[in-house]
């Protein structure tokens, strides 16, 4: 049986600063992680550097995309003490206090600053120690960009997160058509187009076969530009755009203090353009917010002229409303009675321990078909996979909220 080596604490402090250094790179490291990695030096030893490394690597990397940040850092910080001392200088004070989860995704920034400077200007710093780990353009710097929430964003990625936005194809379910049209997979034969060829045939019937056409639904959003949703409703402005450049039957209104058609504004195919005439048509924006009103006035004024039974709402809205007193469980529920699907669009839903407490939200809840998160590029792309597949699995995730919302009453009472 193999003889466990005896672990120093200072190689043992070391395997602990260098897994947070890889965790500051954006590679997800957990705490089981860096004691196994313990362990297995222990194992293995420090005499073969390849073993050394790959001990490491099994335990410390889970997926293939980090195994270039992991070979530069093990380059960097086992090879080059001085390197590794302001690496332990860094990060020291992170064990002494708590880091609010925003703060930890700018960590990796904030190190890469730091090194860049020297400690002073008396002291030369050789070349290597100024080298740093590279995450830019990697798939882990992707993901974590992707999942970044839109309120965390600088002016910089809010526009990269706006051309991602316009880049996003959207596939709006179709629904049949009562007309059909010929096609060889066709389900059903036409005996009128079969009749109508034999002519040319000199009488000899050839069956003919002919399925449903399909048309694309009309879609309807409904855009909350009120001052908790300012930083939301700017980037939900580009993915309107981007839908409404893509399908023809599509209807967008602006909604704060009151309701607002923006569809011919939104059809200029330039968004610059779009946004300026958004903003002479619209002076309520990151204003207050009347919910009730606004769909009273959409159920009162615009739902028989844009709205059908086969048409899908998206309501992008948190749902925070001061009047309770107002009777926006019925203008809501007649909403939903309009249309073929209507889906709440709530970045609130970034929280994984939210819970409809609010009165206002749960009304709203109790009157919607899908209840997703908009808050995100990777939640965009998930709505637009879902959109694609109609929505199936959020139309059954829906019962679950409603269950939660019936448990809290039953707490209450």
């Amino acid at each position: 049986m193999q003889k466990k080596l005896a672990m120093t604490p200072k190689l043992d402090k070391n395997i602990i600063f260098f897994a947070r250094l890889l965790r500051a790179s954006g590679i997800s490291i957990g705490s089981d992680s860096i004691l196994e990695a313990i362990e297995s030096i222990k194992l293995v030893g420090i005499k073969n550097r390849k073993s050394f490394f790959y001990a490491l690597q099994t335990c410390l990397i889970k997926r293939p995309e980090d195994m270039k940040i992991f070979a530069q850092a093990f380059s960097l910080f086992w090879q080059n003490p001085k390197f590794r001392d302001r690496i332990r200088d860094l990060l020291l004070p992170q064990t002494r206090m708590q880091v609010a989860e925003e703060e930890k995704e700018e960590l990796a920034k904030r190190i890469q600053d730091t090194l860049s400077t020297p400690e002073n200007s008396k002291s030369r710093v050789v070349e290597e120690e100024t080298l740093l780990i590279d995450t830019s353009g990697t798939a882990s710097d992707t993901q974590l960009f992707k999942e970044k929430d839109f309120e965390m964003m600088s002016k910089d990625e809010l526009q990269i997160a706006s051309q991602s936005v316009k880049e996003l194809l959207i596939k709006i379910p179709k629904r049949p058509f009562r007309r059909s049209e010929n096609s060889y997979l066709g389900k059903e034969v036409s005996t009128r187009e079969s009749l109508r060829r034999a002519k040319r045939n000199f009488g000899s019937v050839i069956p003919k076969l002919v399925k449903k056409k399909e048309k694309s639904r009309p879609v309807i959003v409904l855009l909350d530009i009120s001052g908790s949703m300012e930083n939301y409703s700017r980037m939900m402005i580009h993915f309107v755009h981007n839908l409404m450049q893509k399908h023809k039957t599509v209807h967008a209104f602006l909604f704060g203090t009151k309701l607002t058609n923006i569809s011919f504004q939104m059809k200029n195919r330039d968004i610059d353009v779009a946004l300026k005439e958004i903003s002479k048509a619209t002076n309520d924006w990151a204003g207050g917010t009347r919910i009730r009103d606004s769909i009273f006035t959409f159920n009162k004024k615009w739902v028989r002229r844009v709205s059908s039974s086969n048409s899908i709402i998206f309501l992008i809205t948190d749902g925070l409303d001061r009047d309770h007193s107002t009777d926006l469980f019925k203008q809501m529920e007649r909403l939903q009675k309009s249309c073929y699907k209507l889906v709440w669009l709530n970045p609130l839903l970034r929280f994984t321990d939210f819970l409809p407490k609010s009165i206002s939200i749960k009304r709203i809840l109790l009157n919607v078909d899908a209840f997703l998160p908009i808050h995100s590029i990777e939640s965009m792309q998930n709505l637009t996979s879902s959109i694609s597949k109609n929505l199936v699995k959020e139309h059954n995730d829906i019962f679950t909220w409603h269950n939660k919302i019936e448990t809290q009453s039953k707490e209450l009472v």
